[in-house]
């Protein structure tokens, strides 16, 4: 039997909260990335009901009092029969929660979500495009057929659901609307998920003499670990002094992850500190002076970078559309070319050569970027006020 909330009318009958499902396929992501948005959701009066991949996650979701349902949702599944018997089920899902706004995170599941939407033909659905990913930066044989298929049933689903779609920059709005994949008033530009610029403060930061410089993202070449790899390997081949830490993990999805092998040799080499994957972000990014984050992946907007700006962090990152905004050129970090291991290394070497008196100057500006651009609150006013205008009051 499900359970879903309800309270009386002043009639004395009862009327149910109107639900709103959020729908992500990875339980990591929404407790890291959108636990502000569905609290904030849940505060102004919705039910809540998540639906994401089982994973160790779920558990925390659930002590904040929020009804989790674990679905076979995972990024790289690519098996077509598990594939359907994954959106048969969450078709069937949506039917028996009956929401009122079904929130759909990552290329994936708004492809799955919207395609699902007759089972709900009474929900609105919206969609939140996070980046492009895998099938928009490779050029194989089988990206290409791949994202033939996607961009059909995406075409098809939009339709069907009448889906409003948010997306993380503009270049990537213009491309589906170029596209004529959904038609330019059912899209919106809101930048990235947000920071809770509380848990991540310049405050908590510790000092140290050697400079600390951090990488964290997946392990893949288009986040440009690679590129960071070259560059800082080259720097301390010519003396320059300070510590290079990497956080992250290998993505065996994705062809051009790091192999485990070469994982492994990363966690021996002297050159670096590799931690693996790490949970607390706040704790780690208190212990960092500078984020580098090389990327020409087609994200949205780079979680790690909203963050390393709300805690006070210098910011090395490249000219894509993803990374506008974060940073203001040569005032609280600087911008690269894309695949540009020189470029990376010409920007920590102008770093590691400034006084601490300016080194303090941008991370005090990476900090004002965080609060004045990127507070996780504004953005989230910002997506609540796409949801329908209910009636959600006792």
């Amino acid at each position: 039997m499900i359970f879903r909330k309800a309270f009386p009318r002043h009639d004395g009958t009862v009327r149910r909260k109107p639900g709103v499902v959020f729908v992500a396929n990875s339980d990591w992501y929404l407790y890291n990335f959108r636990a502000n948005l569905i609290q904030q959701a849940e505060n102004e009066g919705w039910q809540i009901t998540l639906i994401c991949t089982n994973g160790p996650y779920i558990s925390r979701l659930r002590e904040r009092g929020w009804r989790v349902i674990a679905l076979s949702l995972e990024s790289a599944g690519t098996n077509p029969f598990r594939e359907a018997k994954a959106l048969a089920q969450l078709a069937r899902t949506l039917r028996a929660e009956r929401p009122a706004v079904v929130h759909l995170f990552t290329l994936k599941c708004v492809l799955y979500g919207c395609l699902a939407a007759p089972a709900v033909p009474e929900a609105k659905f919206i969609g939140a495009l996070t980046g492009m990913g895998y099938l928009f930066t490779h050029t194989s044989l089988k990206a290409r057929v791949l994202k033939r298929v996607v961009l059909r049933g995406l075409r098809l689903g939009l339709r069907q659901a009448k889906a409003e779609l948010i997306f993380q920059n503009e270049f990537d709005r213009q491309e589906f609307v170029d596209s004529k994949l959904i038609p330019a008033n059912r899209t919106h530009v809101i930048r990235g998920s947000g920071v809770d610029c509380n848990q991540f403060h310049p405050a908590n930061r510790t000092v140290s003499d050697e400079l600390r410089v951090l990488y964290c993202g997946r392990l893949i070449a288009e986040k440009g670990i690679r590129d960071y790899l070259a560059a800082v390997n080259q720097l301390k081949a010519n003396g320059y002094t300070f510590t290079s830490r990497i956080a992250g993990e290998t993505y065996p999805g994705n062809p051009s992850s790091l192999s485990a092998e070469e994982a492994k040799a990363l966690a021996e080499d002297k050159r670096h500190i590799y931690l693996g994957h790490q949970s607390d972000m706040a704790a780690l990014l208190a212990q960092t002076d500078v984020v580098v984050l090389p990327t020409y992946y087609r994200e949205g907007t780079p979680k790690i970078l909203l963050e390393a700006a709300a805690a006070g962090c210098i910011i090395v990152t490249t000219t894509i559309p993803a990374c506008e905004e974060i940073v203001d050129d040569a005032e609280n970090g600087y911008y690269v070319p894309t695949k540009s291991p020189e470029a990376i290394k010409t920007a920590l070497a102008d770093i590691l050569g400034l006084p601490q008196s300016e080194r303090a100057r941008m991370r005090d500006h990476s900090r004002r970027i965080a609060e004045e651009r990127f507070e996780d609150s504004e953005v989230n006013r910002r997506t609540l006020a796409l949801y329908p205008d209910v009636n959600i009051s006792p």
